[in-house]
């Protein structure tokens, strides 16, 4: 079985490297079940419903100054912007990135989520979820 080293995971917006952001995660596809239950089965029966394309995060260290990475997911974020397919790449390695499927978008729910401590460097967590289709690995 082959494995991936997430040694230098980025995350990429459009053609673009977002600055400082290297630790990402992907909520995973859910699937809810529905039950039926009346008086006359002696057990629930169980059945497939709606899935959930899944939720994802990815942090890393704050640069206001980054125009093309941070500064335009904080503004897509806050315009209601959907990100849509291939638009944000979640790379494992220098080949390998996860990224939501064609006709399918991302809606970026938080970002401007910043941390800073007195002794250290500041960070930012942004987090979205997938509208439709699910995440796959290119």
């Amino acid at each position: 079985m082959a494995t991936k080293s997430g040694r230098i995971a980025s995350v990429w917006y459009s053609a673009n490297k977002v600055a400082g952001q290297g630790t990402w995660t992907l909520g995973g596809f859910t699937r809810e079940t529905i039950e039926e239950d009346s008086w006359d089965l002696d057990i629930k029966n169980k059945y497939f419903s709606v899935a959930d394309a899944g939720t994802l995060t990815f942090s890393g260290l704050h640069d206001p100054a980054d125009a093309n990475g941070q500064v335009m997911l904080d503004s897509a974020c806050k315009n209601s912007s959907l990100l849509m397919s291939d638009a944000l790449r979640l790379y494992v390695d220098s080949t390998s990135y996860w990224t939501n499927t064609t006709g399918h978008s991302i809606l970026l729910t938080k970002c401007q989520s910043i941390t800073m401590e007195k002794s250290a460097m500041g960070t930012v967590d942004f987090e979205g979820v997938v509208s439709v289709g699910a995440m796959v690995l290119v």
